[in-house]
């Protein structure tokens, strides 16, 4: 999956938007490119559990095209 993140602005908020992830997904494989603000996930979990999560941390993600 990969999620757009347009409120993930610098190394701390990437950071952020990792540990999200890996508290619903501990197994998930997270790739963060902060300059472009993607994250791509690989996780068994389904695309709205990780969007909570995200949205929970105070980001809001929307599905890259």
């Amino acid at each position: 999956m990969e999620f757009v993140i347009p409120d993930m602005t610098c190394g701390g908020c990437a950071k952020a938007v990792a540990n999200a992830l890996g508290r619903v997904d501990p197994a998930a494989r997270i790739d963060i490119d902060v300059p472009v603000k993607i994250a791509r996930i690989a996780s068994a979990l389904p695309e709205e559990r990780l969007i909570e999560a995200l949205e929970a941390a105070g980001f809001h993600p929307s599905r890259a095209s």
